[in-house]
């Protein structure tokens, strides 16, 4: 159970399960964004902010806008995390939080920053971050403070691609909606990976994903995943992603898009 210190920072222990992880137990993609919508959840349920409290009382949601995880090493099966979360003051209409999750040894295995806005239901708009400020409590900028601005991902159009894969179609499942009723953030990230394919997972791991969450998509919809290398060694790649959604009057919608960078295993 996540707990909140004096400083207001969360800190939980999390472990790897077989389920998290990959064919050689290895932990997934998915695991870390995982990990950073649980303990960042978690934290704001403790300070009466949670999805469905906010829904209740107030009409309002957290929305995810982006993650940029850095890896430092890949877990394994039965490895279990110290993981240390706390958020920042605004950054423009963004809620930033920090992640960063620690072995039995205290090394860093991955640091991340997200960027959330809390969203009137109602009137569709975003609420200014010092309302969120003041119910949810900031650390001593002193000790904990990352700078939020990381500035934009490189657009699946603006990239320069040197290599396109095969546009892969998943298809939105049952287990996919969330209680905000639409695609939960998580599954984009599965989705992003459905276009890499096998032989590239097998031969690369990641060192860094960075990934914007445009539109909401709702189950039924059509979706696709392009994905494109912009580099790629023996060594090393860096990717284009993006979703999109095919719309009844044939027009696209653009649901994500992220860069993504890796070395060989």
């Amino acid at each position: 159970m996540l707990r909140i210190e004096e400083d207001n920072t969360g800190h939980d222990m999390i472990e790897v399960r077989a389920s998290d992880t990959d064919r050689f137990y290895k932990a997934g993609i998915p695991f870390f964004f995982s990990v950073c919508q649980e303990v960042g959840g978690l934290h704001a349920a403790q300070r009466g902010l949670s999805i469905t409290e906010m829904m209740e009382k107030e009409r309002r949601t957290w929305v995810i806008v982006r993650n940029r995880i850095v890896f430092d090493d890949i877990p394994s099966w039965g490895d279990s995390l110290e993981v240390v979360t706390w958020p920042q003051e605004g950054f423009h209409l963004y809620c930033p939080r920090i992640i960063k999750a620690y072995d039995k040894d205290k090394r860093r295995i991955f640091s991340s920053m997200t960027h959330w806005v809390v969203m009137d239901i109602d009137r569709k708009r975003p609420i200014r971050p010092r309302e969120i400020e003041a119910k949810i409590g900031l650390p001593d900028k002193e000790k904990f403070y990352e700078n939020p601005d990381i500035g934009k991902t490189i657009g699946y159009d603006d990239a320069v691609k040197i290599e396109t894969l095969p546009v892969s179609y998943p298809e939105p499942e049952y287990y996919d909606i969330d209680y905000n009723r639409h695609i939960n953030n998580v599954v984009y990230i599965r989705w992003m990976i459905s276009g890499l394919g096998e032989d590239f997972l097998n031969t690369y791991r990641p060192t860094m994903v960075d990934v914007s969450w445009v539109s909401q998509t709702f189950a039924h919809d059509k979706v696709y995943v392009e994905t494109a290398f912009t580099e790629k060694t023996d060594e090393s790649a860096s990717l284009v992603h993006r979703i999109m959604r095919k719309e009844e009057d044939k027009q696209d919608t653009l649901l994500f898009e992220g860069n993504s960078t890796w070395k060989k295993k």
